[in-house]
């Protein structure tokens, strides 16, 4: 049962996007006549679910779309550094921003860009809404500048998507597992050759039985990598298996998995 797949030399772009909510729909149904409240107003929504310090706040306003795109254990992480090294909110400087709004139809899309002030600092903060929700977002600071994701708050998210991924492959379930993984490593192993590899791996070892978790090994770094270890147990074998997740911008990615049992 051995198939160690592992994507190299990946770029990825650290795109963050969140959706805010009703407080914001005030200012983002219409044109408004006065651009600095409104985007003054697209601000306070965003940095006030940012420093509450509770990031379900802030996945509360996001757009279905932008919550596949954020793991709330890494947004959390975030949070915790935008708080510490930044502080307080103090609001949108009123000549360093740009408004700007679109309307097609009864959909509204509004963008603020601009320099905001906080109590430890300044940073330049983009926030765009589409129908009062949050689609996208970035701040950036010299006070974020430097490392601040050493790996997720929690794992227990990654242990389930672990267990998943598994589930499905020794199940017997190609579509499933293959939609679970990062698309570079869909390019390494589409999905005709995951079909291929399933049917032998689940015909040698027969019907799955059980997956449990058993440890996770993280290792920190420019880009953090986490690998969640289980035990599985098959009709006619049982083996060590694992799954590796790479984490860049808010989500960890399932990158690599192994069922060699090594």
């Amino acid at each position: 049962m051995r198939q160690v797949l592992t994507a190299l030399g990946l770029v990825f772009v650290a795109l963050a996007g969140l959706r805010a909510g009703d407080a914001a729909e005030e200012s983002l149904g219409s044109v408004p006549a006065s651009a600095h409240p409104a985007g003054a107003k697209m601000q306070e929504v965003f940095f006030a679910a940012v420093l509450s310090g509770d990031a379900r706040k802030v996945t509360a306003l996001f757009h279905p779309a932008l919550s596949e795109e954020v793991d709330e254990p890494v947004l959390s992480v975030w949070i915790a550094a935008v708080k510490q090294r930044l502080g307080a909110y103090s609001g949108l400087r009123k000549n360093e921003f740009s408004t700007s709004w679109a309307v097609e139809g009864d959909h509204v899309t509004a963008e603020c860009e601009g320099a905001v002030d906080f109590e430890k600092g300044a940073a330049k903060s983009v926030v765009k809404f589409y129908d009062g929700k949050l689609v996208k977002f970035n701040v950036t600071s010299d006070k974020i500048a430097g490392p601040w994701f050493q790996g997720p708050a929690s794992t227990e998210l990654y242990r389930g998507r672990a267990k998943a991924f598994l589930t499905h492959f020794l199940k017997g379930e190609p579509d499933a597992a293959f939609e679970m993984m990062h698309s570079a490593l869909q390019k390494n192993l589409p999905l005709d050759k995951l079909k291929a590899m399933i049917e032998k791996v689940t015909g040698q070892a027969g019907a799955l039985k059980s997956v449990e978790y058993a440890s996770e090994e993280a290792t920190p770094g420019d880009i953090v990598n986490l690998k969640i270890l289980c035990k599985v147990e098959c009709e006619k074998a049982k083996t060590m298996a694992s799954v590796r997740f790479q984490f860049v911008g808010l989500k960890g990615h399932l990158v690599a998995f192994d069922l060699s049992g090594e």
